[in-house]
């Protein structure tokens, strides 16, 4: 992206691809008065700021010597564009509020340049509610028990989410996960039989063919490659009388003369 004020890269989180940007960079174009580790840290305390939902830790070895001479890891954190921009207007200066603005426009343009979105409802999900890959459960919750971030479960809207979280804060109980199960009609059952019988017929007429006719041509060439097959056949015949004993056995349909 051009103009770049803070250098913006893509990352994953959770398994979700997103645009993250560098805590250092971001505390150094805020002009922040604090050193950065002091500043991040009580930031992510103080507003409650979730590892690998929020931001993520990347560990930097050496470049740090401590008190007895020897090197210390670092600790770099990489925000997401939310994060980043809750931090920005934290400070209340002009800095922040540019780069706000930077950041709503660099997703703006991953929006414009990519049909895929990488959270929906990002912008306007309730608190320590979040967006995370799931067909049937998108939506992860957390809630604050005083000390720290409690994890409650994935739900598959965000007033369920928001229901757990109300109702942890009332008696401290939970439904940890909302499994939402998909319906499958009488009709699809149905059509799923007719098809496995029908793999089932179809293998066992393949089967006939090769003992009559593929085994004895390939034994006559003494080809090794009988063997291999016989091995495959005698195998799959083996399993097909479990199936038929649980689905039934295939009747071909009679033929009008």
């Amino acid at each position: 992206m051009t103009n770049q004020l803070i250098p913006v890269f893509n990352g994953t989180i959770s398994n979700e691809a997103t645009l993250l940007c560098d805590a250092r960079k971001l505390h150094e174009f805020l002009d922040v008065r604090r050193d950065f580790s002091t500043w991040i840290k009580n930031r992510v305390t103080e507003y409650g700021f979730i590892e690998n939902a929020d931001y993520i830790l990347v560990h930097q070895s050496g470049g740090i010597k401590n008190t007895r001479g020897g090197d210390r890891r670092s600790k770099d954190y990489h925000l997401t564009l939310n994060t980043a921009k809750e931090l920005a207007m934290v400070e209340r200066n002009e800095q922040g509020r540019q780069v706000r603005r930077y950041f709503i426009e660099c997703e703006k343009k991953l929006h414009q340049q990519s049909s895929t979105v990488i959270a929906p409802h990002r912008e306007c999900l309730p608190k320590m509610v979040y967006h995370h890959q799931s067909k049937y459960n998108p939506y992860r919750a957390y809630v604050w028990n005083g000390e720290k971030n409690v994890y409650i479960g994935v739900y598959p809207t965000v007033d369920d989410a928001v229901a757990a979280q109300q109702l942890f804060y009332k008696n401290g109980n939970v439904k940890r996960i909302l499994k939402v199960q998909p319906e499958i009609s009488d009709a699809e059952k149905e059509m799923f039989i007719g098809n496995l019988h029908a793999v089932l017929h179809n293998f066992r007429r393949i089967d006939e063919i090769w003992r009559s006719r593929l085994r004895p041509a390939l034994e006559v060439m003494d080809s090794k490659l009988v063997y291999l097959l016989h091995d495959r056949f005698n195998d799959s015949m083996c399993v097909l009388p479990t199936i038929e004993s649980r689905i039934g056995k295939y009747i071909p349909p009679k033929l009008p003369r």
